[in-house]
């Protein structure tokens, strides 16, 4: 099956990528101008709905949730903590705040979210716009370290999208779910890879490619470089699996150990620091119950020099090229 083939996959086949599969074929929508129509949308439906942030209004576009809803919209100006903590109070009155902040700022107040809003079980959402690399120039290592803080705290939903489609989708849902989550928004304008639209249920992986000869298992800005590396790893005869977890907690543990099961291998993708992330999180359960040999794509401990986005994912490989070196060595490892 390729990209073009079907509209609705079969049980246990793939979930296609409904666009001609080309990157540079693919149209392009910024997934954080999708977050804010989205907010604006659930605002008219949903009277609780509140969006709080912390002196990124103009950076984010949030300006025109403020036109829409002016009496639903918060800027607490440079306190990112503050707007947590009027977040959690709001929540504990009926709203459903969602607080938008620049990656970095959730990182450091991973203590607040724990103790507050997450160890309270409060309706709030936490969305990093931008998140990743693109909010690196902000505040440097801080900005690719938010999954390592934030993995380890009780019931708080992680969810990281792929593109713009999926990013209106998780916000949909998480505004109808009760309970913390954070939401990890890619930033810039980013290729479109979802058909539209598409129900976000908060869990389960989604299968973008079947193969047997190994599994890449990829989150956020790297789905599209495994589709990629996908095909060039077919150009070699190599059929991958591709898994897109858009879900890092809870983990879809059940559909990571099968592919570890019936492949042998994986490789797992993520813009994010190499420890505490995605890829920490698997190979800890699958050291438990299913080991297999893995190998990992994410960024290294390494000096870098500048902050453009393109530029450092370079530096640290972040490209379909190093998801097929890596798929190259765990062939060569012994199974």
């Amino acid at each position: 099956m390729t990209a073009n083939d079907a509209n609705i996959p079969e049980e246990g086949g793939e979930v296609q990528i409904a666009r001609p599969w080309s990157s540079d074929e693919l149209p392009l929508r910024s997934p954080g101008e999708a977050l804010v129509e989205a907010l604006i949308d659930l605002a008219g439906r949903e009277p609780h709905l509140v969006v709080l942030t912390a002196d990124l209004a103009v950076e984010n576009r949030l300006l025109r949730f403020a036109e829409a809803h002016p009496a639903r919209f918060r800027n607490l100006g440079t306190a990112a903590r503050n707007a947590l903590g009027v977040a959690a109070g709001m929540a504990a009155a009926g709203k459903i705040p969602f607080v938008v902040l620049g990656g970095p700022a959730v990182t450091g107040a991973a203590d607040l979210i724990a103790s507050s809003i997450a160890g309270s079980g409060l309706h709030v959402v936490v969305a990093a716009l931008p998140s990743g690399v693109e909010a690196f120039g902000h505040a440097g290592p801080a900005a690719v370290a938010d999954l390592a803080a934030l993995l380890a705290i009780p019931g708080l939903r992680i969810i990281a999208p792929a593109d713009a489609v999926e990013t209106v989708a998780a916000a949909h849902t998480l505004a109808a779910t009760p309970g913390p989550a954070y939401l990890r928004v890619l930033g810039g304008v980013r290729p479109v890879l979802f058909p539209e639209p598409a129900p976000f249920e908060i869990g389960p992986v989604r299968v973008l490619r079947e193969g047997k000869a190994l599994t890449i298992v990829a989150t956020g800005a790297l789905v599209l470089e495994a589709l990629k590396a996908y095909e060039m790893l077919d150009a070699e005869g190599i059929k991958a699996r591709v898994l897109a977890v858009p879900t890092l907690k809870p983990l879809d543990e059940t559909a990571i150990r099968r592919a570890a099961r019936e492949t042998g291998g994986l490789v797992v993708a993520e813009e994010h620091a190499l420890r505490g992330g995605l890829g920490a999180a698997i190979a800890q359960d699958l050291a438990r119950s299913q080991p297999v040999p893995i190998e990992f794509v994410a960024i290294e401990e390494r000096a870098v020099t500048g902050v453009d986005p393109g530029g450092l994912r370079a530096t640290w490989r972040l490209g379909a090229q190093a998801l097929v070196d890596a798929a190259r060595r765990l062939k060569g490892r012994a199974r």
